[in-house]
């Protein structure tokens, strides 16, 4: 679930502000831990994360 996180961090689209969100492993833990609960993809769950 990590990588794919960080792979989604790392899209070209992505805000250049969260871009180094990937290397910090805090916040990845947070978000693999609320993205379990989410009914839809790891892209969706960021969008509506992120963008609240």
């Amino acid at each position: 679930m990590r990588d794919i996180i960080k792979k989604e961090f790392s899209k070209p689209n992505m805000h250049f502000m969260f871009k180094g969100w990937a290397d910090q492993e805090q916040i990845l833990d947070e978000l693999e831990e609320g993205y379990k609960g989410f009914g839809g993809s790891v892209e969706e769950y960021l969008n509506n994360k992120l963008n609240y």
